[in-house]
């Protein structure tokens, strides 16, 4: 089971080789969290220039991902960034290629280990250009209206419900009187942050932030001064939000202070300073 994450900026956490025998070969990963169990994990992945995988490339693992930079070739179709990919376990064979190198968002639901089988895998690949999707605003949750929430479904499974999607949240957004309810979900919720920041109990997210929120475990009220898109996945079933009775306070200066695990722990007396505005 992975530990509660909430959050760290990916910019503090070091680059790290992938070694030959390997799925990505010479590329560079950044374990966002892992399961020490089963080897699932979220990373960022960043092939560079030229980097290439000739060959039979099938996984036993699924895999999900984002480009976040750059373009990733895979079995000749090219995922441009702002485009999301997922590729069941065992399915492609041909080659993988970041002929200008690449930095992408990756989610893997075991270890991902090359597969050497002929069994075929049980469902199809998806590939959308998230860049020109138009955005859904018809989210009605009125615990919500304050954000002005916009979402783009990239991806929901019709067995388990589990999903995928990015979520825009409109410029200044704020509580009402600077106090609401807090929600949580009876699973888990992922998060990476794409562009802008929010605002919430343990300080402000910035580009590169993400958590792993385990279920159950209360959180918000929140907002942005600028806006805010985040990939969101909500993990081990459908997502439901369960609102507490009472409200807790919104500080727009709330300090960083995180919840992290053991071998994160050093980051919560470092935190991460974005670049100056001007």
């Amino acid at each position: 089971m992975r530990p509660h994450i909430e959050f760290i900026q990916a910019q503090l956490l070091p680059w790290r080789r992938i070694g030959q025998g390997a799925a990505r070969p010479d590329a560079e990963y950044k374990f966002l969290s892992r399961d020490p169990e089963t080897g699932a994990c979220s990373a960022l992945i960043r092939y560079p220039a030229g980097w290439r995988r000739e060959g039979d490339h099938r996984i036993v693992a699924d895999e999900e991902f984002y480009v976040l930079d750059g373009r990733l070739t895979v079995d000749g179709d090219d995922y441009e960034h702002d485009h999301y990919g997922f590729i069941p376990a065992r399915h492609g064979g041909n080659d993988m290629a970041a002929p200008n190198g690449a930095v992408v968002l990756t989610f893997f639901n075991r270890e991902p280990e090359l597969y050497r089988g002929e069994e075929p895998p049980q469902t199809e690949s998806i590939h959308i250009d998230a860049l020109h999707m138009p955005w859904d605003m018809t989210l009605n949750d009125p615990k919500l209206a304050h954000l002005g929430i916009s979402r783009k479904d990239l991806r929901t499974d019709a067995e388990t419900g589990e999903r995928t999607f990015l979520s825009m949240i409109l410029p200044h957004s704020e509580p009402p009187g600077k106090e609401g309810p807090q929600e949580h979900h009876p699973i888990v919720e992922e998060a990476y942050t794409i562009s802008g920041s929010l605002t919430g109990p343990h300080g402000t997210m910035e580009p590169g932030s993400y958590f792993w929120r385990p279920p159950g475990m209360p959180h918000g009220p929140f907002g942005t001064r600028w806006g805010c898109v985040c990939l969101i996945r909500f993990v081990g079933g459908r997502h439901v939000n369960v609102w507490s009775e009472g409200k807790a306070p919104f500080d727009f200066e709330a300090p960083f202070d995180p919840v992290l695990p053991d071998e994160l722990s050093a980051f919560a007396y470092a935190p991460w300073q974005p670049p100056p505005r001007y």
